[in-house]
């Protein structure tokens, strides 16, 4: 068992070297102690108000920050994003994807069509807002101007290569004159056939998108120029220098969670191409700008006005810019193009409501102006008939829909409701119907025939997402860097100063309780030395002092070996806790431990 032996000091005179019995320094050591613990207190209660400082930190800058995008993001002619929305900057790329028909004989003869993707064939895009106007309940009224410019070092082939496809005015034609006579639809066919028209044509790219004179037009003008004013015809021959309408929408001054929706087109709130109200609804933005702070949406509606209808936009997964920036993805719903067989909701979109389309289809005739009176027969859907409907699918050949590459999708930066990434697809489709009487059409499979789909994307380009970055982002990350560094620093303050203390608090009570037995006078430690102690019968050669300040230091009783008394309490002046260590290292201590073969115990209570 580990004990040690409590030696006298003879001169009574505290030893300079020993740390057990005590220095002899200038500054009291009460007054060390108490200046320690007052420093370590300070130190907890300054680590907590740094946490404290942190955590109120959180909402504080957030809410600093949420001001901040605000003033940025709102329309307005003195915000920063100002310049942005009215002139974007950012490239924006329209990619068409052309088929072309590789058996157009045997398709004349009701054969199913082979049909080969040729593209992409990209055009630059610049938008340019005009004609704004500002209204005096927070929104602003506008116009935008689009333009195409040919890149050829973006495209497979130039606009000069030929693709065999569809005519869309045969195909015209024959649909909307379908109702006519026999004889009268016999020399209609005549007629096509002497200006050369057919079902099927060749035609070079640059014709097919931003139109061609047609020799039947052409014809027709020359006889009633009043009655046929257009003699050009393409699929894209209204989009390149013009609007593609007027639009109303929040600026985000009165409420900034509407920032960018629209509440108006070509004047009115509501389409009226549709047959139920809930399709002609106005729902969502033009897809560049959205209110911020949709962390958790679930939903980005955007209105499109080349389909004259809102997607809803779902939200898929996040992503990030080629410079990291986060985004929110949210992408067409497949739900959007079922028929109203499989979604009621979309019957709004059956013209009339007795001719619901396949799904996957969307009838898009009226959606387009008139060419002299004729409605074109243009079907929309999305790439390769993705969500379409099976027949449709397989009416023709070579088509190959993947989500991935043929789906719509919008990615949003939540924090400033900015589109830093978008990729608009769409497929034009041509009704082909197969006419009695009308020869181009006679043996044709009556189907959905696709012309082309395009894809019109942009990405954030690095200098506007190095802005974003320097404005926004970076200032948010050094504030999270801080917010976070006061909680740690304020929290290893309060523990390292709670567990110093601590310790200092065990450590404090274990050296009491290890220097009870020096708490003696120096007399009565003499004579506690000295003299020995055999049995409860020679108490009184102790003095009764000792003994006093023995029972007040609480101890129960003392220890003796051969009638001497050792204190296996306290450490010895040379900090042995043994009696083997005390013989070997102190000489003098030898007669107080000769013959210690008895141990007996000394009661005080």
């Amino acid at each position: 068992m580990g004990f040690v032996v409590i030696l006298s000091n003879r001169n009574n005179e505290p030893d300079a070297q020993s740390p057990l019995l005590g220095y002899k320094d200038d500054v009291p050591e009460s007054t060390k102690n108490r200046k320690c613990f007052i420093l370590l207190i300070v130190l907890v209660i300054a680590g907590a108000l740094l946490a404290i400082i942190g955590g109120i930190m959180f909402p504080v800058v957030d809410k600093y920050i949420k001001e901040e995008v605000k003033q940025r993001v709102v329309i307005s002619k003195s915000s920063e994003t100002y310049d942005i929305w009215q002139d974007v900057p950012v490239p924006v790329y329209m990619q068409f994807y052309i088929f072309d028909i590789g058996n157009p004989e045997e398709v004349k003869k009701g054969k199913t069509p082979f049909l080969k993707q040729v593209g992409p064939f990209t055009y630059r895009e610049h938008r340019t807002k005009y004609d704004i106007v500002w209204n005096a309940n927070g929104t602003v009224t506008y116009k935008q101007n689009r333009t195409f410019n040919f890149e050829r070092e973006m495209s497979a082939f130039g606009e000069e290569m030929e693709i065999t496809t569809i005519n869309p005015l045969v195909a015209t034609i024959a649909q909307n004159l379908q109702w006519l006579s026999g004889a009268l639809k016999i020399g209609l066919s005549l007629a096509l056939s002497t200006m050369n028209e057919d079902i099927i044509m060749t035609r070079p790219v640059h014709e097919l998108l931003w139109g061609y004179d047609d020799p039947a037009l052409s014809f027709l003008h020359r006889i009633n120029p009043d009655a046929f004013t257009t003699v050009n015809i393409g699929y894209f021959i209204r989009k390149n220098y013009t609007d593609d309408g007027v639009y109303t929408v929040h600026t985000g001054e009165t409420d900034i969670q509407k920032l960018g929706i629209i509440t108006n087109f070509n004047g009115a709130d509501q389409l009226d191409i549709w047959t139920t109200p809930w399709a002609n609804m106005l729902n969502g933005t033009d897809g560049t700008l959205g209110p911020p702070f949709r962390f958790d949406a679930e939903f980005s509606p955007v209105f499109v006005s080349d389909i004259c209808r809102s997607i809803k936009g779902v939200y898929k997964k996040d992503v990030e810019t080629p410079q990291g920036i986060k985004l929110r993805r949210f992408g067409g719903d497949h739900r959007d193009m079922l028929n109203a067989t499989e979604n009621p909701d979309n019957i709004g979109f059956c013209t009339p409501q007795t001719n619901c389309l396949p799904s996957g289809l969307l009838n898009s005739t009226l959606c387009q102006e008139p060419v002299d009176g004729f409605q074109l027969p243009v079907i929309f859907s999305f790439p390769h008939f993705l969500y379409g409907d099976p027949a449709v699918q397989k009416s023709v050949e070579g088509l190959r829909p993947i989500e991935e590459e043929h789906q719509t999708v919008l990615d949003q930066e939540p924090w400033t409701g900015l589109v830093l990434q978008v990729a608009k697809r769409l497929q034009i489709n041509m009704y082909v119907k197969k006419v009695p009487d009308i020869g181009q059409t006679h043996d044709i499979q009556s189907l959905y025939f696709p012309i082309f789909w395009l894809n019109e994307s942009s990405v954030v380009d690095d200098h506007w997402a190095n802005k974003l970055k320097n404005d926004l982002f970076k200032p948010m990350h050094y504030a999270t860097i801080a917010k976070i560094s006061l909680i740690v620093v304020g929290g290893l303050l309060v523990l390292v100063g709670s567990f110093v203390l601590l310790m200092r608090r065990f450590f404090t009570a274990k050296t009491k309780s290890n220097q009870r037995g020096s708490n003696l006078s120096p007399s009565s430690r003499d004579v506690a030395y000295d003299k020995p102690v055999e049995d409860d019968e020679r108490v009184s050669m102790i003095s009764n002092s000792t003994l006093e300040e023995e029972r007040m230091n609480g101890r129960g009783s003392i220890e003796t070996y051969d009638g001497h008394w050792y204190d296996p309490e306290t450490y010895d002046a040379d900090g042995n806790d043994s009696i083997s260590a005390a013989i070997q290292n102190t000489s003098e201590k030898q007669p107080l431990l000769q013959n210690t073969h008895e141990k007996r115990t000394l009661n005080l209570m």
